[in-house]
């Protein structure tokens, strides 16, 4: 009789253990730490698509697009950066390079905001600037540019990055 009331009270517990389980009432808050490959943080986002592929319109909103969508795709690119250097389980190295192309990211972000600056100071109505690969690209809101216009703007750009005016590229855009 002992050994059936052991096996019953066995059999009760362990249903209980399992509904327990089942029924989340045993399941506690669980943080999830996501490690991120070294190798990941070298993957620098593109511009996508060809110039001819952008939306434009108009009006000249594509100047405000254009630098919505870049701020968009900076700052995820922050937040991934930022994610790495808050994560205890990322390598030294790994945070360094996090650190380093944050960094970078800010310094490119003056760049831009200078240059664009700049280029405005000219009297041109808007102008964006990207800076890829040692090739400086700017898109001037302008319905055709002439060829001393085209080389002002050259060497502006080329002056304000530190490349030769052979590495810009200078696009009017109206």
């Amino acid at each position: 009789m002992a050994k059936r009331i052991v096996w019953v009270v066995s059999m009760l517990l362990l249903i209980a253990g399992t509904y327990w389980i089942i029924s989340g009432l045993g399941v506690e808050m669980q943080t999830v730490d996501e490690i991120i490959p070294d190798d990941y943080l070298g993957a620098d986002p593109a511009i996508s698509g060809a110039q001819d592929e952008w939306d434009l319109d108009e009006s000249g909103a594509f100047f405000v697009e254009y630098r919505l969508k870049r701020d968009r795709v900076r700052d995820q690119e922050i937040e991934m950066l930022n994610q790495v250097l808050d994560n205890p389980h990322s390598s030294q190295g790994a945070k360094q390079e996090a650190e380093n192309k944050l960094l970078s990211i800010i310094d490119l972000m003056e760049l831009e905001l200078t240059v664009e600056n700049m280029i405005r100071a000219q009297g041109y109505d808007d102008a964006v600037f990207f800076f890829r690969n040692q090739v400086a690209t700017v898109l001037v809101k302008k319905e055709q540019l002439t060829e001393p216009e085209f080389v002002q703007i050259a060497e502006i750009v080329a002056a304000a990055v530190g490349v030769e005016r052979e590495d810009v590229q200078v696009i009017a855009q109206p």
